[in-house]
């Protein structure tokens, strides 16, 4: 199969939503990150830059040969699992945590890279298990263990929020992979009992912020501050927003971290109920036409991958917007292709372009080898 008819069989939809999200992102980077008179261009230079490549990484992606995903799926699961190690060893610290690799001006985010790879690596899994009535109990336990090991070395770093997101990841792909659902039952009972056992292993910024998420007010000043300055920048935004460049949280300082995790906050705040509402629209829209990928595939790796990337999206934009209006703990969780920051860019545009790849498969069916046979283009 030539180029040319691979570019033929692209799913568009997913590229052309990601650009548009990017380019509000960039609207969004140059209003949050400039001070009051000052613009804010060298971000938005920057994150103009991580866009390009972000996009030359879906290409890249694309471009693969038909199976080559998931024939490499476990070798990149190994190799980001090395790259959680050397974080780990060596890793940069930053704000008292230890999650980036130097490398000179770039700084490499590993654990972003290990959603994906940990999302492929339960598809391959599942994909070659599977069996007709579903999973059982045993047969779910190796899966386990594939979360289990990246989420054990990011929680050290610590990061419980990345952390939290291979759990959001491994339930939504149970459910694509049709574990049963005495099988789902017991792991949410487990899980929910958990909880308060959790409390005696985090660290104490980390206990601060699961009571500021309770009761903002009881720090206003301190780990209540940034939920209670994002919930002013939203609610001012009112049904209209205050216009562009005119919100007055970001650009005067009140709103921290405003072009990174609370990003939302400014957009809503400048464009007010309706952005808000059509932002929301268009992440709507991403997430439906990954999970119809899922649902029309009929390559099990393909449907299971796709599935994945789809929760893994989900998880993400509903775990960011919760914070940021302050029905879910602060974490540091980006809200994809609108945040600023490299590695989230890249993580993001690789897993589309794996998506529109496996989406060529969407119309073959499993020969006795596993490999997929083409009966439409």
């Amino acid at each position: 199969m030539n180029r040319p008819s691979k570019l033929g069989r692209m799913d568009w939809f997913l590229l052309v939503v990601a650009l548009i999200l990017c380019g509000i992102g960039l609207m969004n980077a140059y209003s949050g990150s400039r001070v009051h008179g000052v613009p804010g261009t060298a971000l938005v230079t920057k994150q103009l830059a991580w866009i390009l490549l972000g996009v030359a990484g879906f290409f890249a992606v694309y471009f693969l040969s038909d199976g080559f995903i998931e024939e490499i799926t476990y070798g990149f699961f190994l190799a980001v699992l090395l790259l959680l190690v050397v974080v780990l060893l060596a890793g940069r610290v930053r704000g008292g945590a230890q999650r980036w690799i130097a490398f000179g001006a770039f700084n490499l985010q590993p654990s972003e890279f290990a959603k994906i790879a940990v999302t492929f690596a339960l598809a391959r899994y599942f994909s070659g298990k599977y069996r007709y009535g579903g999973f059982g109990l045993v047969e779910v336990l190796p899966a386990i263990g594939i979360v289990l090991v990246p989420f054990l070395l990011v929680a050290l770093q610590p990061d419980l929020g990345s952390a939290g997101v291979f759990l959001f990841i491994f339930a939504g792909m149970a459910v694509v992979a049709c574990v049963r659902g005495k099988v789902l039952g017991f792991f949410a009972g487990a899980g929910a009992a958990a909880i308060p056992a959790l409390w005696f292993f985090m660290k104490d910024y980390q206990r601060q912020r699961v009571l500021t998420f309770m009761d903002p007010e009881r720090d206003p000043l301190g780990a209540g501050y940034h939920v209670i300055q994002s919930k002013i920048a939203v609610g001012s935004g009112g049904f209209f927003g205050k216009g562009y460049l005119q919100g007055t949280q970001g650009s005067l300082r009140f709103l921290p971290e405003q072009h990174t995790d609370f990003a939302f906050a400014v957009f809503a705040e400048e464009w007010g109920f309706l952005g808000s509402l059509l932002l929301l629209v268009l992440f709507l829209l991403l997430v439906h036409r990954l999970f119809f990928l899922t649902v029309r595939s009929q390559d099990r790796f393909a449907s299971f991958a796709c599935g994945g990337i789809a929760v893994f999206f989900l998880t993400h934009i509903v775990i960011n917007l919760a914070m940021v209006c302050g029905l879910f703990p602060v974490v540091g969780i980006p809200l994809p292709f609108v945040s600023y920051g490299g590695s989230s860019m890249l993580t993001n545009m690789m897993a589309l372009g794996a998506a529109a790849n496996l989406s060529r498969s969407r119309f073959t069916f499993q020969g006795g080898g596993g490999k997929g046979r083409e009966i439409a283009s």
